[in-house]
């Protein structure tokens, strides 16, 4: 999304989430998520790409969520989108600004 970008452009509806550490009784944590607010983003994909794990093929989809600029926002937070659960890998301003938020994200399976 350029500088010029405008608000018009963001029309999926998405739920930002944060993660939640609770105990699990045996000296770990268990991660769960809250949902934090629901905003207007707009989505496109970044590309994908293909990595052998743990003695087998995976296929990782990028995207690039862009939303209007709100404080807070980190790697380790994800989307949801009609079903689907996009996490955040990176978050910068584009321009500097404090209009927008682009965020990386990976598509989780």
């Amino acid at each position: 999304m350029s500088a010029r970008a405008t608000i018009g452009a963001l029309r999926q509806r998405v739920t930002l989430e944060a993660p939640i550490d609770a105990p699990d009784g045996a000296g770990g944590f268990s991660q769960s998520y809250a949902p934090v607010a629901q905003l207007w983003a707009r989505i496109a994909p970044s590309g994908a790409r293909e990595d052998f794990v743990e003695e087998r093929l995976e296929q990782t989809v990028g995207h690039v969520v862009t939303i209007r600029w709100r404080a807070g926002v980190t790697s380790g937070m994800r989307f949801l989108h009609r079903g689907r659960r996009l996490a955040i890998r990176a978050v910068f301003d584009p321009d500097d600004g404090r209009r927008f938020l682009q965020c990386q994200c990976e598509e989780i399976s």
